[in-house]
């Protein structure tokens, strides 16, 4: 089942979703499908590149340098981490600072690991 946090989590970005006129709503809507794209993917990568027996990041570019890398860690870190996704899914679907900041991240993160 699910936890609390994942259940208060979808219960609040539903609520904020929710509240607003129709535009509003709609762009809340785009923003918290995006976030969990990305929340998706940290995970799919993690298990990639961090999973069982085969060496961690051995698939990675070589040229990356270790600053990058623990952004990325810190990536996987937050996604598995259901109250950091639920604080952080309801600021980037409000605050556009925070979305582009949030988009910014997971660019630089996907030019890693492809």
């Amino acid at each position: 089942g699910l936890s609390n946090a994942h259940e208060a989590t979808i219960m609040l970005a539903a609520k904020a979703v929710s509240s607003g006129n129709t535009d509003t709503c709609k762009k809340r809507q785009k923003n918290s499908e995006r976030f969990d794209e990305y929340v998706s993917t940290f995970k799919v990568w993690e298990q990639k590149f961090f999973s069982g027996k085969s060496q961690p990041l051995k698939e990675l570019k070589s040229d990356v340098d270790s600053r990058r890398l623990d952004i990325l860690r810190g990536c996987f870190e937050g996604a598995r981490n259901e109250k950091v996704v639920a604080a952080l899914k309801i600021v980037y679907m409000d605050y556009k600072a925070l979305r582009l900041a949030g988009d910014l991240i997971f660019k630089l993160m996907s030019k890693i690991v492809k």
